[in-house]
């Protein structure tokens, strides 16, 4: 097959929407590392931790702090999503089951052109010769590689402690010099008894202590066909109902809804044990409309929760929020006239 002939899909990046957050542990989790237990009498288990650079009062202080790696954050959304929308489950290796739109064998087993969870957190990639016409017939995926096809829109982020939490421990501490480590965490003595013989196994666990204040932020990123709707994704879709008029107000959406899923129940290990339960706070997100030039990031006016609001939630305000949005319309009318030439 000479190149002249292969699908061209026609995808171009419309915008960039940045949701900026703080995380608040709001009971001891544990996203564990690997090396406790190769130190002579340390703890079972311990928290992964990196050290990292603060600048506090103009000066450079390199602090060893437990992190979210962005990658655990996003597969904890993004499971609860699978599951809450009841999409099928596959496995690859017999080892685990995941949700996924194209398996190793380059076969599509889920096609919905809309399904919020293979667009948002993404799926394996599309190996072009296996999705191409032939001289005696056409690929029956053809239509999904040259007009819905785009890559995953959700960049996640490792999350650090924040700037603003550090300054307190140093105010507290009288200087920075003195924090450590150990003003993240807490030892957490845990045991397990034999049914049979009443033996204890006790285990010491260290692990993020509560109210500890993190930082990240979630890139998002819209393409063409995310505010462009064409006919052959909309015919192909059990999801197009559910989009009132714009994909990619329906995935930012879903995206909110996954970290909703994830503030309802936990993030990290043993959470039905208590672990793992956190907050999202000071939410902003921002956007940039590329099709239309613009070179910096407009931040859009969120209402903040009301002094008599029972539970206020911040994400369930963006929630909403995002229902009533312009931004969606400003991106159609700069990128669906060049998609139309």
């Amino acid at each position: 097959m000479s190149s002249s002939s292969y699908l061209m899909p026609k995808i171009r990046l419309a915008g960039i929407a940045e949701l900026s957050f703080k995380l608040m542990a709001k009971s001891g989790f544990l996203i564990r590392s690997g090396r406790a237990k190769e130190v002579m009498g340390a703890a079972d288990v311990e928290p992964l931790s990196i050290t990292k650079a603060y600048i506090v009062n103009d000066r450079l202080y390199r602090i060893k702090v437990p992190y979210i790696p962005g990658s655990s954050l996003k597969g904890r959304a993004r499971s609860l999503l699978e599951v809450s929308l009841g999409l099928d489950l596959h496995t690859t290796d017999g080892k685990i089951y995941y949700h996924m739109r194209v398996s190793r064998s380059n076969t599509m087993v889920h096609d919905d052109p809309y399904c919020p969870v293979d667009n948002v957190f993404g799926s394996m990639s599309v190996q072009p010769q296996f999705f191409q016409p032939s001289e005696e017939e056409a690929s029956p995926y053809s239509w999904f590689v040259e007009k819905c096809w785009a890559p995953t829109r959700a960049i996640f982020r490792d999350i650090f402690p924040s700037k603003r939490f550090i300054e307190q421990l140093c105010r507290v501490k009288d200087g920075c010099e003195g924090v450590g480590f150990d003003d993240f965490i807490e030892e957490k003595s845990e045991n397990r008894i034999d049914r049979v013989t009443s033996a204890a196994d006790p285990r010491t666990i260290l692990r993020v202590r509560p109210d500890v204040e993190f930082e990240g932020s979630i890139t998002f990123l819209i393409f063409n066909v995310d505010v462009c709707r064409r006919k052959e994704c909309d015919e192909r879709s059990k999801f197009k109902d559910l989009i009132r008029d714009y994909p990619a107000r329906y995935y930012l959406a879903s995206l909110i809804d996954s970290l909703i899923l994830v503030q309802e129940t936990y993030i990290g290990g043993s959470g039905t044990r208590g672990y793992g339960n956190i907050e999202f706070k000071g939410i902003s997100l921002k956007f940039q409309n590329l099709a239309k030039g613009e070179i910096a990031k407009g931040e859009i006016e969120l209402r903040k929760a009301e002094a008599n609001d029972e539970e206020p939630n911040e994400l369930v305000s963006i929630r909403r929020a995002i229902d009533g949005m312009a931004v969606f319309d400003e991106l159609r009318d700069a990128a669906c006239k060049s998609d139309t030439q």
